[in-house]
């Protein structure tokens, strides 16, 4: 959403409505108006309808809506967005579809809905959120899917199960950073650094990745940059380091996103094990992975389907057999110096078509297109 908004706003007056204070950076753009909405107070009588509305929507699908409105920021946020009449409105996540759909259909304006996954199976793991929130989900989206008039998401299994599913034509964009320049550093051979950015949540596994650097050659350091989202979780990641690999797992300090790319350029493989143990994350294509490749660092994943195809199409790293912790290891521990050299190097030819500029560009060609076409 932030580089949406980047490659937007110098072209259009922009309205933003959403939770918190402005980015720093909009200052900069002085044809962007922040509104922010409050979040809504979670009470009992709130959790409790969103268990009865989802299910009385199996039999009413009207109870659907109530489940989705029943939030107040939800309505505050619709109020915001009729007050400031707009020539088009985008939807970031199905969870504001309703929101930009509402307010689109009151002015006869065009809807643009941007989906950061497969959203009817974001928790696909979980039996008792597919039995009660599956079906409220797909409805959601199947109400305004006809009102779209550009889709776009993150993946093209993603972009082709939307279109079998609810008829969404999506272009797919890559959520890849700027392209930029980037320090460099000679390989030292004998100390090799290995980066997993991202954020400290239990769900990910991120202990295997101390599993595996626990089993390599002592050349390989990991190193993590994690936002503590959960904090009881970092502070057991950093226990369990310590007793798996002491002195071989250093934890540091998180940095703002567009300050991620340089920060991890300083390291020589970006290390990432997602189990596809859901359809979204065996369909991601996870921003770190494009900060790793624009940082000009080789890669390491796990046999996820959509980022092992990508890893191998552009020659930038290796996919480990499976997700085992020895697998992995091994994988490592078989690499050369040249070996690491070279899908650096690939990394860094990956990174010329792989960025920001070529993705947002379509982003920014379909509002040309569409808003010429409204005008006319």
């Amino acid at each position: 959403m932030l580089r949406q908004i980047k490659y937007l706003a110098p072209r259009y007056d922009l309205t933003v409505i959403g939770f918190g204070e402005a980015h720093p950076s909009w200052h900069e753009f002085p044809n962007l108006t922040w509104l922010p909405v409050t979040p809504s107070e979670e009470r009992l009588r709130s959790k409790m309808g969103g268990v009865i509305y989802p299910l009385l929507g199996r039999l009413v699908s009207r109870a659907y809506d109530t489940w989705f409105w029943r939030k107040p920021h939800r309505r505050q946020a619709l109020d915001l967005a009729l007050t400031h009449r707009c020539d088009a409105y985008h939807a970031n996540d199905w969870d504001t579809l309703p929101i930009a759909g509402e307010a689109a259909a009151q002015y006869g304006v065009p809807l643009i809905f941007d989906a950061h996954e497969y959203a009817p199976l974001e928790f696909g793991n979980r039996w008792l959120w597919r039995f009660l929130y599956r079906p409220a989900i797909v409805a959601t989206i199947r109400k305004y899917a006809t009102r779209v008039v550009v889709s776009t998401t993150v993946s093209q299994p993603i972009a082709d199960r939307y279109a079998r599913e609810f008829g969404l034509s999506m272009i797919t964009v890559l959520n890849a950073p700027e392209y930029q320049p980037v320090p460099t550093h000679d390989l030292d051979p004998d100390h090799i650094g290995v980066i997993h950015h991202g954020s400290a949540i239990r769900s990910r596994r991120l202990e295997r990745m101390i599993e595996v650097i626990a089993c390599c050659d002592r050349r390989y350091t990991l190193h993590f940059m994690l936002t503590p989202n959960q904090p009881d979780y970092l502070i057991y990641l950093q226990a369990f380091a310590e007793q798996m690999a002491p002195g071989r797992v250093i934890f540091h300090d998180p940095v703002r996103p567009e300050q991620v790319v340089q920060e991890i350029a300083q390291y020589d493989i970006g290390f990432y094990l997602l189990e596809p143990d859901n359809y979204n994350n065996a369909s991601a294509l996870p921003n770190k992975l494009f900060d790793f490749i624009a940082a000009g660092l080789a890669v390491c994943v796990g046999p996820s389907p959509e980022m092992a195809r990508l890893v191998r199409e552009h020659g930038c790293g290796v996919v480990a057999p499976t997700f085992a912790p020895a697998k992995v290891s091994a994988m490592l521990n078989a690499l050369s110096p040249t070996d690491i050299c070279a899908m650096k190097q690939g990394s860094l030819r990956a990174r010329e078509t792989l960025n920001a500029q070529v993705e947002m560009d379509k982003i920014v060609k379909s509002y040309a297109r569409l808003l010429s076409e409204t005008s006319q």
